[in-house]
């Protein structure tokens, strides 16, 4: 879920959530569905769709198989920052990124990450 029409696909979400007033995104990567759904655009559907594609991928490459997985699901926050710039506008938002994996056990795994954004405006 990196880049799409010329840009990342965290700044297209970061502008999206800006102008709709949301601030949560949900994913749930095996049944390939989002919520809320006002919030993705052609850009965004399109880094979901290759984040899922992928999925299975570093599932076996961490040496367990796609089958133990019963849930993944990925929620971002999305926390809005100043904008800047004179003529630029450009938006600073920090993403909360939490990664839940339930395996086949029944046992949750959960990892979380935040990282920072400096996007162009909105367009």
């Amino acid at each position: 879920m990196n880049y799409s029409a010329r840009d990342y696909t965290m700044c297209h979400l970061v502008r999206r959530s800006k102008l709709k007033g949301k601030h949560r995104f949900h994913i749930d990567i095996l049944a390939r569905s989002v919520e809320p759904v006002d919030l993705v655009t052609r850009e965004i559907a399109a880094g979901v769709e290759a984040y899922c594609d992928g999925f299975g991928r570093f599932v076996t490459a961490g040496g367990a198989a796609l089958d133990m997985v019963a849930e993944a699901r990925l929620e971002l926050t999305i926390r809005h920052g100043r904008v800047t710039g004179l003529k630029d506008k450009q938006l600073y938002a920090f993403v909360d990124a939490e990664m839940t994996i339930v395996d086949d056990r029944g046992k949750r795994h959960t990892g979380n990450h935040s990282e920072q954004y400096v996007c162009d405006p909105l367009r």
